[in-house]
C-alpha cells in the first residue's frame, strides 16, 4: 500500500505493508533524515500517514520506476 505524509506544503509518498508500519516509518529518524526534516514532530497530526489517493499512487509509481534503487530500504517520493 502507498501512504502519504503531508509536511510543510509537501506530500511525501512511500510504500508500507500496513497502517501500523506506515506510522512507524513516518515517526522514524531515518524518515526525517530522508526528507531533510530532522525536526519533524512525530505526534503532529499533519505528520500522520494516510492512504494515498489514486493520483498520488500513480505519481509515486512513476517516480519509483525512474529513481528506485534495488539497494534502497525505502523510497520517499515528493508527489506534491
Amino acid at each position: 500500500m502507498i501512504y502519504v505524509v503531508d509536511v510543510d506544503h509537501m506530500s511525501l509518498a512511500f510504500a508500507a505493508e500496513s497502517e501500523r508500519q506506515a506510522a512507524r516509518i513516518a515517526r522514524s529518524p531515518r524518515f526525517a533524515r530522508a526528507v531533510g526534516r530532522p525536526c519533524l514532530n512525530p505526534v503532529a497530526s499533519n505528520n500522520q500517514p494516510r492512504i494515498a489517493t489514486v493520483q498520488e499512487r500513480i505519481g509515486f509509481h512513476d517516480m519509483s520506476a525512474e529513481f528506485a534503487d534495488a539497494a534502497a530500504d525505502i523510497l520517499v517520493a515528493r508527489i506534491g
